[in-house]
């Protein structure tokens, strides 16, 4: 049994060291990091498990190897729950935000699970300090290393194949999860520009692997990891590389570590000028997609915004897993110019300015002092022992790549196996340094029932977490599932995620949305044939969704939009939806008061309402926060209409599309001005310019067959019309309105 116990640990480490990079499953919402956070947790749980009852079944004492930097590993972990306690989202600090997965507190703990595993069960190649053989059945620093490297050229293989369009081939002929056969599928992360930081990362682990050691595999990766990041042409990923190899060459010099075989450094200066090349110069471009990372300037913005609105936040953040939560709330007005202004980040450009946000300056400070006191000791033993050297420059690259870019799972992995594989390291360099602390039960057998009852409850509570998280992957299959079908059955699907997972705001909000749907087809039916008891049900169902998704995550605006959009649209049917309308959309104003559309849709819903002051006052602050937003310049001009202040309703809008001349919206509602003011040329115009540029626009049509019919343009008129009739088969207006223009 002690047998079976040892190869547990040692082949979990080695299956999750080999396999979290590449894992990926096709059935869930998103099929990166939410399987990756399954496959840790699982093999991690069991691995933890066994190494606990191993020693307290069977060696009858614990062992722990301490090192310095433990007790800041264990601050760091701390710090985090605490935030978590007090998150303004406690789903997303526990679990993650949905859609990323990877910030959550069960993925952190699971990754510090992982680092004490693998200082208490890691083994140097060469035998550690006392001259003891190694553990045979036990992992080791090169053997993790090793497999590693083969999980990085597995990926580097998947990478090119998807580039060069080899996966869609063979699909062709075979199935394959369509994400395979998109050009930038890689296993590492969604997007290109994520494998392209791990690359680095790879590239910098096996060219200070070479300094030491030739070996033809390394070389063949090194090519192979620079040829992908050539052609994905990332630039932090080449800012990684160059000053991580130019603090190995500063490194290397200072201590003069290759003094014997200096020629070993041009492997690093070739790389140093490659970096510096694309970093200066772009010799090839490509036009692979690009992901959408949010600037730096703006993510130490938003973060600094986080840590210093109250004292809770500047202690321990917003929480962790919420940097949603902080962008929304503290992000500047003047985002609203940048292109990307729409989106709404739910992770910083930089993994530092992340923890600034989300677990405060306390838990950035002692993330920032377990780096600083690990490269510290490196520094200090490094001359002692360069066998530790690959290590600390790959831990060094891992820093720097938080500092440039997010934190996902892989990149995160990564970074915890580093930190745990350099602490076995400095166990054979320096024994002080890293002492064990043992607690024997061998003269104390009541105290060793104690902890094996203690192993045994620890055994069942992962139990019951495997139990619920199997429920919660059904869920999010059936959620995925439910996104490819329609009407009813997406009803049905979503019902059966949301009974496994009740816990889901984001499949309440789906939920709802499709009873609102479903609703509204119901009410566009003609009259006779409306059934008014199930249009009632479905808008209830849909309201009590909705408001039981704000209950479960109040602190996330897409619920609060939810229920906005539920209560806007049946309006005509639900006495008081729109005064809860508006106060479901000033709740997400409170939680996003930099967002022109949140105070258009407010508006919108105050000229339902029938207070166009208030509505006016809305959409001046929508143009407030952005001066160009289609949406509120024309609210605004229909408003500026219906108080006959016209003349200036068309200067706003004639404004607008001088800036934006696509603005099809825009230009029709000034074709309609235009015509009911009869300037029925410059009418004529605008409609024209609508229909061109959307074929379809049936309105736009209309309108132009109503504005040729005033002019006695008949010919004109009825092509307009046959063009509405054809969008709209069997309107009897239109038919009317032909017959009438033919004369019949």
């Amino acid at each position: 049994m002690q047998n079976l116990l040892n190869r547990i640990i040692k082949c979990n480490i080695y299956v999750l060291v080999f396999l979290l990079p590449l894992f990926f499953l096709p059935f869930s919402f998103e099929i990166f990091e939410y399987n990756k956070q399954y496959l840790l947790f699982f093999l991690i749980s069991s691995a933890l498990f066994a190494w606990v009852l191993k020693q307290v079944a069977y060696d009858k004492e614990i062992r722990l190897k301490k090192s310095p930097i433990d007790y800041l590993v264990l601050g760091f972990l701390f710090v985090s729950l605490l935030s978590a306690i007090f998150s303004v989202d406690k789903s997303s600090s526990l679990f993650g935000f949905y859609g990323r997965f990877s910030d959550g507190l069960i993925g952190l703990l699971g990754l510090g699970a992982f680092y004490f595993l693998v200082t208490n069960t890691v083994k140097n190649a060469k035998g550690d300090a006392k001259g003891e053989l190694k553990d045979a059945g036990g992992p080791t620093i090169d053997g993790l290393l090793k497999v590693f490297l083969w999980s990085a050229g597995a990926i580097v293989l998947i990478a090119y194949f998807s580039i060069f369009g080899l996966w869609a081939k063979i699909g062709s002929f075979m199935p394959l999860p369509k994400v395979m056969l998109q050009i930038t599928f890689n296993p590492v992360s969604g997007s290109l520009e994520g494998a392209s930081v791990f690359l680095a990362i790879v590239a910098v682990l096996l060219a200070s692997l070479l300094l030491n050691k030739t070996r033809i595999f390394y070389g063949i990766l090194l090519l192979a990891s620079l040829g992908l990041l050539v052609i994905i042409d990332f630039t932090p990923s080449w800012i990684i590389l160059l000053a991580t190899l130019v603090l190995l060459l500063a490194a290397s010099l200072s201590k003069r570590i290759f003094r014997e075989n200096v020629n070993r450094l041009l492997i690093p200066i070739f790389l140093v000028i490659i970096a510096s090349t694309f970093l200066l110069w772009q010799p090839f471009r490509t036009n692979l997609p690009k992901e959408q990372v949010l600037p730096q300037a703006i993510s130490w913005q938003v973060a600094a915004g986080s840590a210093t609105d109250n004292v809770k936040n500047g202690f321990l953040g917003s929480g962790i897993g919420t940097f949603h939560y902080d962008f929304a709330k503290y992000k500047p007005q003047g985002f609203n110019q940048n292109p990307l202004w729409q989106i709404r980040f739910d992770r910083a450009g930089s993994y530092f300015a992340e923890l600034l946000g989300t677990v405060g300056f306390l838990g950035l400070l002692i993330y920032l002092g377990t780096i600083g006191l690990f490269l510290l000791i490196s520094w200090l033993l490094i001359s002692k022992d360069f066998a530790g050297l690959p290590l600390v420059i790959t831990f060094t690259a891992l820093v720097i790549s938080q500092l440039v870019y997010y934190q996902n799972t892989s990149l995160a992995f990564v970074f915890w196996l580093i930190l745990g594989l350099s602490a076995v390291s400095w166990r054979a360099v320096s024994p002080a340094l890293t002492p064990e602390k043992k607690i024997s039960f061998k003269n104390f057998p009541e105290s060793a029932l104690i902890f094996l009852t203690l192993a045994i409850v620890f055994g069942v509570a992962i139990l019951a977490f495997y139990f619920y998280g199997a429920r919660y992957y059904l869920a999010d299959a059936n959620y995925f599932k439910a996104l490819s079908v329609s009407g009813e059955q997406r009803i049905k699907i979503l019902q059966r995620a949301v009974s496994q997972n009740p816990n889901s705001s984001n499949y309440r909000q789906a939920l709802a949305r499709s009873y609102l749907a479903e609703a509204l087809g119901e009410m566009q039916k003609p009259q006779a044939e409306q059934n008014a008891s199930r249009i009632q049900s479905l808008v209830s169902l849909s309201i009590d969704q909705g408001r039981i998704a704000t209950v479960l995550a109040p602190s996330q605006i897409s619920g609060w939009e939810t229920l906005g959009v539920i209560y806007r649209e049946i309006g005509g049917v639900a006495q008081g939806a729109t005064e809860w309308g508006i106060k479901s959309f000033e709740k997400a104003i409170d939680l996003e008061p930099t967002n022109p559309v949140l105070h258009t849709e407010l508006g919108k819903l105050y000229v339902v309402a029938g207070d166009n002051e208030k509505a006016k006052d809305n959409f001046n602050k929508a143009l407030e926060k952005k001066s160009d937003y289609a949406a509120a310049v024309i609210q605004l001009a229909l408003l500026l209409e219906k108080d006959s202040a016209v003349d200036e309703a068309i200067a706003n809008l004639e404004n607008l599309i001088s800036k934006n001349p696509l603005e099809v919206e825009a230009r029709f509602q000034l074709g309609r001005i235009y015509f009911n003011n009869n300037r029925i040329d410059e009418a004529i115009a605008q409609f024209s310019s609508v229909t061109l540029s959307s074929p379809n626009h049936s309105n736009a049509h209309y309108s132009l067959g109503v504005a040729y019919a005033a002019q006695k343009r008949t010919s004109l008129a009825i092509q307009e019309f046959e063009k509405v009739l054809e969008l709209n088969p069997d309107n009897s207006d239109i038919i009317k309105k032909l017959k009438s223009l033919r004369g019949y």
